[in-house]
């Protein structure tokens, strides 16, 4: 559930770098998408595992089963 949940938030989180900066570049389209895929990797990628981590040790703690 916290990964999953923490997938979704850096997915948007994401998205909204993508909205907020790089679609207002004055880049070649080839260039936007290539940014947009680094970076949804980067961001994606830190925040779920943060959420991994996360989970992980609130079942070591009996937190969640």
């Amino acid at each position: 559930m916290i990964e999953t949940a923490s997938f979704l938030f850096g997915l948007g989180f994401s998205i909204l770098v993508y909205v907020l900066s790089i679609r207002k570049r004055n880049e070649s389209p080839l260039r936007k998408a290539g940014y947009f895929f680094i970076s949804t990797v980067g961001i994606t990628g830190m925040v779920w595992l943060s959420g991994v981590l996360i989970a992980h040790f609130l079942r070591k703690l009996n937190v969640f089963q």
